[in-house]
């Protein structure tokens, strides 16, 4: 049986820049950290905004192909339950590094072709899009200057392998950026490996994180090449004590399960003091039983406050982004 995350991603309008703030004080213009800021677009035509409507309910498909061999098997009948369930797209996380061969040409296995190019086509057959990403690629994590070469030659393969893909398979260049590839760093990357790209795919669709694990708050950092169809994503794990709870990569404080989501509960969840969990894990607990759903810690406020960022804060100008609040099931 195959272990789903559910992404839930929620489109967003492009945005404009707003110099004044919410209140109507006076203007006062924002200089990103790593300038300058990309030039707004207000069309509402553009190509990443169309394809955007692809992906709005998606099925993430973790531990099939970026966990080692083959973690987890998947059927062809699964895709068309994802369809039937109400998803409109499938992200396919892949550890492409883990089949590429050594330096100077890093040259992908046919195998890990096999096995992404089932997970695509069922996804396509399906009538699915289908998001194909490059993930837990540490080295570019630890050194990004070192790992580049072999980032943009991986890249290179696999947009060569998929350029007659039709236009409902995007690429996501790289998976919650984080440690040394700050956004700074990976800004000039992406410059890179997307003209890259478009050599071969120059109307296919491509997702890009800034740093800090795809944080929103570093979108004021994120700085990208002229190109019309690039959506930036975002990821956003709030409620966290919901989403990662039981979770055994996460840490000793999401050992309490029985969280539900929105809080309060009908009835109150009981703490294991078998856990030996810290206070204040145990006073997240006491407010999620007993505080309404608009000031709960398990409610909505948590992300959507994320969403609402406002938009004289954001350099993000050339597309538009998506959301991303994943919970591992």
């Amino acid at each position: 049986m195959i272990r789903i995350g559910i992404a839930s991603l929620l489109t967003l309008a492009i945005l404009q820049i707003t110099l004044a703030s919410a209140r109507g004080e006076e203007a006062t213009a924002f200089k990103p950290v790593n300038p300058p800021p990309m030039k707004p677009i207000a069309a509402r035509d553009t190509p990443a905004y169309v394809a955007a409507k692809m992906f709005l309910r998606g099925v993430n498909l973790g531990d099939y192909l970026e966990a080692g061999r083959w973690s987890v098997k998947i059927t062809a009948g699964e895709f068309a339950t994802m369809k039937r369930e109400g998803f409109d797209h499938v992200r396919v996380p892949v550890a492409w590094h883990l089949s590429a061969g050594p330096a100077p040409d890093f040259t992908l296995s046919p195998e890990i072709f096999s096995h992404a190019d089932f997970a695509v086509t069922n996804a396509l057959n399906n009538k699915l899009a289908v998001i194909l990403n490059l993930h837990h690629f540490y080295a570019i994590d630890k050194d990004p200057a070192a790992a580049t070469d072999q980032f943009l030659k991986m890249w290179r393969q696999i947009a060569a392998h998929y350029r007659t893909y039709p236009d409902q398979l995007a690429f996501e260049l790289d998976n919650e950026p984080h440690e040394n590839a700050t956004t700074e760093l990976m800004n000039p990357i992406y410059a890179k490996v997307i003209p890259e790209i478009r050599q071969t795919n120059p109307k296919r669709t491509l997702f890009v994180e800034p740093g800090g694990w795809g944080n929103v708050s570093e979108l004021k950092n994120l700085v990208l090449p002229p190109d019309d169809n690039v959506i930036v994503s975002v990821h956003c794990y709030e409620p966290f004590y919901f989403t990662h709870q039981g979770a055994s990569w996460a840490g000793l404080d999401v050992r309490q399960t029985g969280i539900q989501f929105p809080g309060p509960p009908a009835t109150p969840l009981e703490v294991d003091t078998k856990l030996g969990l810290k206070k204040y894990v145990v006073d997240w607990i006491a407010n999620y039983n007993t505080l309404p759903a608009e000031k709960n810690p398990s409610g909505p406020d948590l992300f959507t406050s994320a969403l609402k960022t406002p938009a004289h804060s954001l350099t993000i100008m050339d597309a538009p982004f998506t959301s991303e609040n994943s919970a591992r099931l």
